[in-house]
Formats: C-alpha cells, structure tokens, sequence
C-alpha cells in the first residue's frame, strides 16, 4: 500500500491522497483501482470464446474485470437418469427404445443409469481469468 500511496500523492498531492486511498480501499480491486488512477492501467485480453480439452465450445457472456471473473454460457446434452437389469446391454440403449428397459427402483438386481437424450440445453457457469485462459484452445475473436 505504499507505494501506492506514494504514487498517488504524486500525482494528486498530499491533500487529496487521503480521501483517494480510502476509496481505492473500498473497491474490490486497490490495484486496478490505482492503476486507473494513474492512468497506467492495461486491460488484459480476455477472448469470448474458449474450447476446453472435452471440446466443449464456451461462450463470455460477462467478463468482471474488476473481480478477475468470466461468467460464460455452453451448450449441453441432456441426460436422463432410469434405473435398468444390472445385467442389461446399455449400449443398446435409446432416447426411442429407453422404456423397454427402464426398470422401477424397488426392482431387484437394478442399477442406475444416465443415457444421452439428444437434446440440447443451455447452461452457464463463471471461473476465474485463469482457469478461463487456461482451456486447451483460445479462439481469439
């Protein structure tokens, strides 16, 4: 904090230096605040568009640059959970066929089961700066 007190008092004088610091205190972010301030501040690069090691394509739909975050969107299969014989082929398993092997919970020699229903949902979620720049593929946009 001192240097950055002494920064800015060179640059707003003693009598205002102060008054500054107790709102660059207040903020979620004194660095960035002072940065800004001091007119040195360089927003980082933060692309809109990322692709994870899965091949998930996620979109910014938010970047916080003050509190370091991105909150994003992606797309999503749908999965149904039913519970099957625990000795049933599961790779024969369809959104068009799932019936003739879903099975009621109190059943014996069952197990859980999730399939891929075909259908696509919308979902968001938000990381921080760097787990965002550390996906497997940064599309640059």
């Amino acid at each position: 904090m001192k240097v950055m007190y002494y920064a800015l008092e060179s640059k707003f004088g003693t009598e205002s230096v102060d008054k500054i610091m107790e709102v660059v205190g207040a903020t979620d972010n004194p660095e960035m605040a002072t940065e800004i301030l001091l007119g040195i501040y360089e927003q980082p690069k933060i692309p809109n568009t990322v692709v994870n090691a899965q091949g998930l394509v996620k979109t910014a739909v938010h970047i916080d640059y003050w509190g370091h975050k991105v909150t994003y969107s992606y797309e999503e299969e749908t999965r149904k959970h039913m519970y099957v014989d625990k000795d049933a082929d599961t790779s024969l398993i369809t959104p068009d066929n799932y019936q003739e092997y879903e099975r009621d919970y109190g059943s014996d020699n069952i197990t859980s089961f999730y399939f891929a229903t075909g259908k696509m949902k919308s979902r968001k979620d938000s990381c921080d700066f760097g787990d965002w720049l550390s996906q497997d593929e940064l599309v640059v946009d």
